[in-house]
């Protein structure tokens, strides 16, 4: 890249941050639409994630966030806490496949109202949010 006009900080929030290969292929992305653009390589804080007893304070220097695919209910409050962030602090945010997912549960909370909104993912809840079959299940 010859002239590059800067770099931005991305924030990957997610549960394999911390190992070199983990979400690869979402870093290239990111490199070659940086370069597309005419921007330095990003740069990313992979160590960072918000945790789940986190807070955003470790979100407030980046740029943009990005919330990979994932399972399970471990760390997902901490994803929904880097939508939060995300929503309340107009921070670009791109959440991939459970990335999504939390994002629509956080808004489903925080904008809806529904304080109990969660995804069937996790188990049985009394408010389902965040899954594309949630609550659309023929006959109901």
């Amino acid at each position: 890249m010859r002239n590059p006009e800067g770099a931005v900080t991305i924030a990957i929030v997610g549960k394999y941050t911390g190992m070199k290969d983990a979400y690869k292929s979402l870093i290239e992305a990111l490199s070659h639409a940086a370069s597309q653009q005419g921007q330095g390589q990003p740069r990313l804080d992979r160590e960072r994630g918000v945790r789940e007893r986190g807070s955003g304070a470790v979100l407030e220097h980046v740029n943009g966030i990005l919330v990979p695919g994932g399972f399970g209910q471990r760390g997902a409050e901490g994803k929904i806490r880097a939508a939060q962030f995300a929503r309340i602090r107009d921070v670009p945010y791109f959440g991939i496949c459970f990335g999504m997912q939390m994002a629509v549960i956080e808004a489903a909370r925080n904008l809806v109202g529904i304080e109990e909104a969660n995804s069937t993912e996790f188990g049985p809840t009394k408010e389902a949010a965040g899954r594309p079959d949630d609550g659309m299940a023929e006959g109901q």
